[in-house]
């Protein structure tokens, strides 16, 4: 068997925890918004990272990134420990890993000509002259699909898939290893959405960048990612490579995601089932004892309101965490699809 790639990026146990202001005859509770988040990356390939806002996604990203301190875990890139290197250490570190915004209006300085704002992160860890320096600016705008003449505009001038392909014109300046994007095409719409999705496939087949793609739209995942891992209130219940998960989901939770996006035809769109999860994920600053999703879960059984599943290995490729697949029905990481029914699910 050949072995597997050392992985590119090593995210282990990754914690981050707020501490809201105390106020007045009230109890200070840590909200532990990302709870032990776990993955790899490995060079060239694609990670889509989904769930419902507020589950955890972008606050995965900014811990691993620094830009809120994780509260424990371990982030090691090409085996350097990222966690605890001092400022300037981290500097020349995120020269390999850097991240597009989803919103591209306030993701570029309005005062700022694109030539600086696309040429700043050269002067950071480049330190180009001044003709290298245009010149690599008007490299970037053409493999991003823009004219160099556009280098002498300022923001405002642009639509908002032009100003996304500027953000990562920025993004890719220092030749970085990874890209994380958060939420990246959401406040596009579909056509550019699509030009833009093809513009990082470009880029991924050009110059071999690595992405962790952070998303709510499912459908785009899996049209562009190579592995899925889902997030729900703060934790990855379930991950593996992306046709299994959408084909064969094993969480309930998953499932239920992927009921809601719509398919081409109407006739199957019609006949196919939606799970409407009841009510709203609980508050995490009072995650509930047991598996976490188990107050909205169809399938809940005693043992959910109790015990903290395990890492079940899935069929196919992945892990999931549920109790289906080691108690009740005992799926043995079967697709959760393949219950008949839920009267097959004890309480």
């Amino acid at each position: 068997m050949t072995p597997s790639p050392e992985p590119l990026l090593s995210v282990r146990d990754l914690e981050v925890t707020f501490s809201p202001r105390k106020r007045l005859f009230r109890e200070r509770v840590e909200l532990r918004a990302v709870d032990g988040v776990s993955f790899d990356l490995t060079e060239g390939e694609t990670l889509g990272l989904v769930g419902e806002s507020g589950c955890g996604k972008s606050t995965t990203a900014r811990g691993l990134m620094r830009l809120v301190e994780p509260s424990g875990g371990s982030v090691r890139l090409e085996g350097r420990e990222l966690l605890g290197l001092p400022a300037k250490e981290l500097r020349s570190a995120r020269r390999d890993i850097q991240m597009v915004f989803q919103d591209p209006y306030s993701s570029l300085d309005p005062s700022m000509l694109v030539r600086d704002s696309i040429g700043e992160p050269l002067d950071v860890h480049v330190k180009l002259g001044r003709t290298e320096r245009v010149e690599r600016v008007a490299e970037l705008l053409r493999r991003v699909g823009l004219p160099p003449e556009y280098m002498t505009r300022y923001p405002h001038e642009f639509s908002g898939g032009q100003r996304q392909r500027l953000t990562i014109a920025r993004a890719i300046a220092a030749d970085p290893k990874i890209l994380v994007l958060d939420e990246a095409v959401s406040a596009l719409d579909v056509s550019t959405q699509n030009q833009v999705i093809g513009l990082l496939e470009e880029l991924s087949a050009q110059i071999g960048l690595t992405y962790l793609f952070i998303a709510h739209d499912l459908s785009v995942v899996r049209h562009i990612s190579d592995r899925v891992a889902v997030m729900y209130l703060g934790q990855i219940v379930e991950h593996g490579e992306a046709a299994r998960v959408f084909d064969a989901p094993a969480h309930p939770y998953t499932e239920a995601l992927l009921s809601a996006v719509p398919v081409p035809s109407p006739k199957t769109q019609r006949s196919r089932e939606r799970i409407v999860l009841s009510g709203d994920p609980p508050d995490p600053s009072r995650v509930p004892p047991g598996c976490r999703f188990h107050t909205r879960c169809t399938y809940a059984m005693d043992v959910c309101r109790t015990e903290v599943p395990p890492l079940t290995p899935a069929q196919g490729s992945g892990e999931v965490a549920c109790h289906l697949h080691t108690t009740g029905p005992r799926l043995a990481g079967a697709s959760v699809r393949t219950l008949a029914t839920r009267s097959e699910v004890p309480a």
